[in-house]
């Protein structure tokens, strides 16, 4: 449904997207990740159809996004950063608007808007002035402009910006209500919001694609190690990291006075046999262990050795 193909942008001297290519299938929620400056926003611009590529090309739902193509911008629905609403029009005259800017036909555009109206929590305030609502309501707001349509691609560019935890929820339900019929591509610095919300992701860092697959998949690509979790009574740091297996250790005191040590295991090793041992030693050396357990290792650890094997050279088997 999203396709890009060596796609550049040069602004100057700087090139802030370089040769990027990925594509998401049709049903997906792909995260699109990076640091700042990465060219997240730029390469998003460019599948939307709001700048165009130097070199490259982009289609959305096999139709290719250039200059005039009104048709492939009208399957698309984009929230930007900053959600665009107009502050001197109501909430359901700024959605009418942009449902009429999508090309939806009048007798169906009161509908389309109350439909989506609804599906984003916001009909309490469809007659208020869109400059008069709170930054979550703005945020919401803009995303039922982005879906009044019923596009089949929904790009977001960090689009719980603003929201409280439980408007974070209603969105989170909102985008498995959507992908039974709309393709989402969701940029964000809030890799928790990835992880409980997509399927694959992409990872671009210095305008160039470092990885991207499911997220079972990167999680093998960033760390085919695993993670324990043992809690024992004195700071074992020293007796574990002399395990055989044992890549890293971190301990820190509990207030109870006991001590947890995260144990990241080699690549290649067995957690299995690893926590047998590595009880096997604390018990040996005189200290108790009263908690044992495997982890999963948070996102962000995954990226950021992600991207330390990219500046390496490590991931140039990653398959973009």
């Amino acid at each position: 449904m999203i396709e890009t193909h060596g796609i550049v942008k040069r602004f100057g001297r700087v090139i802030a997207v370089d040769h990027v290519t990925f594509s998401v299938p049709a049903g997906a929620v792909c995260g699109f990740l990076g640091p700042n400056g990465a060219g997240k926003t730029t390469t998003i611009r460019m599948i939307v159809g709001a700048m165009a590529p130097d070199a490259g090309e982009v289609s959305v739902a096999g139709l290719r996004m250039e200059a005039g193509a009104s048709a492939a911008r009208r399957v698309v629905g984009y929230l930007p950063e900053e959600s665009p609403i107009e502050p001197d029009l109501t909430v359901n005259e700024f959605v009418g608007f942009r449902a009429e800017l999508y090309g939806v036909p009048r007798r169906l555009r009161a509908d389309a808007v109350a439909r989506a109206l609804a599906r984003c929590n916001v009909t309490d305030v469809r007659n208020r002035l869109c400059g008069q609502l709170s930054k979550g309501y703005r945020q919401r707001v803009g995303l039922a402009a982005a879906i009044a349509h019923e596009p089949r691609v929904l790009v977001l560019d960090e689009p719980t910006s603003g929201l409280d935890p439980s408007q974070v929820i209603d969105f989170r339900a909102l985008l498995r209500d959507l992908r039974a019929e709309t393709t989402i591509l969701l940029s964000s610095h809030v890799l928790a919001e990835v992880e409980a919300s997509c399927d694959r992701a992409v990872l671009i860092d210095s305008g160039r694609v470092v990885a991207a697959g499911t997220m079972a998949e990167l999680r093998t690509l960033g760390a085919a190690s695993e993670r324990l979790v043992i809690e024992c009574m004195v700071d074992a740091t020293a007796v574990l990291r002399a395990v055989r297996g044992v890549r890293a250790v971190r301990c820190v005191q509990l207030a109870d006075g006991w001590y947890a040590c995260e144990i990241d295991a080699a690549d290649g090793v067995d957690a299995i046999a690893l926590a047998a041992e590595t009880g096997r030693v604390l018990v040996v050396a005189g200290n108790a262990v009263r908690r044992l357990e495997r982890s999963a290792i948070p996102l962000e650890a995954i990226f950021h050795r992600i991207l330390s094997g990219a500046t390496s050279g490590a991931t140039s088997g990653a398959k973009p």
